[in-house]
């Protein structure tokens, strides 16, 4: 590094792809907030290309280890010999070129750490770009507090230069859970996705602007069920727009948000299509940049949302929300912005009636107004105050 390099660069990391839309959202969020030059690590470089996210970064393929039953063993046996996994994330990221170049690597997978299978990755990239000499950041983060209680996770966690909680729930148990030193080094600021700008596009054919009604479904929550109401989810949905249509002249339109493998929102969103398409009232939207969907979203009259950053493009564009949620992430984003999350977030784990939905539903469209009206009072500086990243981060590089 020279004292006399004007531009910073950043090097994110775990980035899942922009299949997930809520991935490409953060990432072409970030780009737009922090100056300098960045370089994305992918996992999935044809989605990112698919989606124009090429155009905003540089993309680099990360090496998949997992596809060698040779390397994958000796991964294996070395992260159970050394408890360390810094060395396959070497092997994984070795396409970045030499470390020294970049002044910061952030960690971008918002909800990374709050999922069990990405925790061995996690730490092992945040030690392996300390043995490096490169300063990390876990930017626009919630984190289960559970899991953060694991002395692994702890300290992985302790390792960052800085963490930036996109919820008080998770800012407040970084704040209690790790070391009293870190205490300044946590922050909280929203999402950075509240910030994505909205790009135009064609709608689908029957949107009616105002007077559509749109809803987010993903497989995700059918995982988190209560055991024994398996299935209560897809009758909610299904009961949830039957309503809609006998007791309103809306349309529906059914939205995807991520669209990769086996956590395809198209799968669950295509039963739903083929229950009610000869209604000629339920349309689907096809895949599309994050900037796009927002655009769609930021048209419709009420949403219904499962996944996270379908919900932020909402909020941001003061559409009145409705989260089905199943972890922290919906019910902390709630709280920050409406101060509770009671009405704002039905907890997919609490559905044990087929009407639940529809009764979450109805409390929506009575407080739709008042939800609009703490939008638009609040969405300018909530959006303004992702800014403030750039500043932080400026703090720590090298």
């Amino acid at each position: 590094m020279t004292d006399n390099k004007l531009q910073k660069e950043y090097l994110m990391y775990m980035h899942a792809g922009s299949g997930n839309h809520g991935c490409e959202a953060i990432v072409r969020s970030l780009c737009d907030i922090l100056s300098g030059d960045h370089t994305l690590l992918s996992n999935r470089i044809n989605e990112d290309n698919a989606a124009g996210l090429d155009r905003v970064c540089k993309i680099i393929p990360v090496r998949r280890y997992e596809d060698s039953f040779v390397l994958k063993s000796l991964f294996f046996v070395t992260r159970r010999l050394t408890h360390n996994a810094a060395a396959q994330m070497a092997y994984a990221y070795k396409n970045a070129g030499p470390f020294f170049r970049y002044d910061m690597a952030l960690s971008v997978g918002g909800d990374n750490y709050c999922y069990d299978d990405a925790l061995v990755n996690l730490g092992g990239a945040n030690a392996m770009f300390a043995q490096k000499g490169i300063p990390t950041a876990l930017v626009g983060c919630s984190v289960e507090p559970d899991i953060m209680k694991r002395p692994s996770v702890k300290a992985d966690l302790s390792s960052y230069k800085c963490i930036i909680a996109r919820e008080s729930v998770s800012y407040a148990a970084l704040k209690e859970t790790l070391p009293s030193s870190m205490s300044d080094d946590i922050y909280l600021l929203p999402d950075p996705a509240f910030a994505l700008k909205p790009v135009p596009c064609k709608l689908p054919e029957g949107f009616v602007t105002g007077h559509t009604i749109g809803i987010n479904i993903s497989p995700m929550i059918l995982g988190y069920e209560t055991r024994g109401a398996e299935g209560i989810t897809l009758k909610n949905y299904t009961r949830l727009i039957r309503t809609i249509l006998d007791e309103t002249d809306d349309k529906v339109v059914l939205i995807p948000h991520v669209t990769t493998g086996l956590s395809d929102d198209r799968k669950p969103i295509g039963v739903l299509y083929d229950m009610f398409k000869d209604t000629g009232r339920v349309i689907k939207t096809d895949d599309m940049s994050a900037c796009e969907l927002k655009y769609i979203i930021s048209c419709c009259r009420l949403l219904i949302a499962a996944r996270t950053h379908a919900s932020i493009a909402a909020y941001s564009t003061c559409v009145p929300t409705m989260v089905v949620g199943y972890s922290v992430k919906a019910a902390g984003i709630a709280d920050d912005i409406f101060g509770t999350r009671e009405g704002y977030v039905c907890p997919v784990q609490s559905l044990r009636d087929e009407n639940d939905l529809t009764d979450a539903y109805r409390w929506l469209e009575e407080h739709a107004d008042e939800q609009k009206q703490i939008l638009n009072s609040r969405m300018p500086d909530w959006i303004e105050k992702t800014g403030e990243m750039s500043a932080i981060l400026s703090k720590y590089n090298n």
